[in-house]
């Protein structure tokens, strides 16, 4: 039986087509007799199946579809959340990713190494490749469609994925965007959910771009995240032992009096 969704997706088609004797979009027919019911329009190639009042009573109350009640009938006309939700439909089930999907596979993949894979230095790297991928994409309105990267992602770090992405919405670096989301299974049998689309939030653009509001601690964290990566990558030996010296001052210290001192700093009390 077809999904509700897809039938919604052909009652906006067929409501997109207008009349051939008048030009005007006119509503969908669905009409009620002693033993069963039809769906009429112009617009359908083949009336869509699975359709009967239950389903239509339904996706009314989720605001879907207006519905004029008549004697022994039904007028359906499609709403805007409807359209809304079918043209997010569209960009959400899209399989082909937007922009190069490497760097958040590296991101993830070096995360599923570590000890404490949900640790701020292995997440950080994962937000910022999600950054850079909605960039280089062209900064959709929409935010980041996640079903194409999942897809990408190597299988059995599908789930450390989901729990990264959730992680990151409820830490405020990510908002869920528009109306669905997304169930995607690997072949171990995980079923994990995402939210259709995220958008980069303003607290990740203070951490990760020094933008205003950031807290001290945070300032302090993303620092040793960008230490510890960027230690990673040095090549030069020498470079290599002066930034991981760094981070471990950072640790002796300790990321309270840290941040103390950045607060001082940044209210101009140092």
């Amino acid at each position: 039986m077809p999904s509700e969704l897809e039938i919604l997706r052909q009652f906006v088609e067929a409501h997109d087509k207008p009349h051939p004797n008048t030009g005007d979009r006119v509503p969908i027919w669905f009409v009620q007799y002693f033993g069963g019911s039809s769906i009429q329009h112009h617009g359908f190639d083949e009336p869509p199946e699975g359709v009967d009042e239950a389903l239509l009573e339904e996706m009314h109350a989720k605001g879907l579809i207006s519905i004029d009640y008549r004697e022994h009938s039904m007028n359906i006309t499609p709403t805007a959340l409807g359209r809304q939700v079918v043209d997010e439909a569209a960009r959400v089930h899209a399989s082909e990713p937007v922009a190069e999907v490497a760097p958040i596979i590296e991101a993830v993949t070096s995360q599923a190494e570590a000890s404490n894979q949900l640790a701020w230095i292995v997440v950080r790297p994962v937000l910022v490749a999600l950054r850079g991928y909605w960039q280089a994409g062209g900064f959709s309105g929409h935010g980041i469609q996640l079903a194409a990267i999942a897809g990408a992602l190597p299988d059995a770090e599908l789930p450390l994925f989901g729990a990264t992405i959730r992680s990151l919405v409820r830490g405020g670096y990510l908002a869920e965007e528009g109306n669905l989301r997304t169930v995607l299974q690997n072949e171990q049998g995980d079923r994990v959910e995402f939210p259709g689309e995220v958008a980069i939030t303003e607290k990740a653009h203070a951490v990760l771009e020094g933008w205003p509001g950031a807290a001290p601690e945070e300032l302090v964290e993303n620092l040793l995240a960008v230490i510890v990566a960027t230690a990673a990558h040095e090549s030069d030996p020498t470079r290599k032992r002066r930034l991981e010296k760094l981070g471990e001052s950072i640790r002796e210290v300790g990321v309270s009096v840290t941040s103390e001192v950045i607060a001082k700093v940044l209210t101009g009390l140092a």
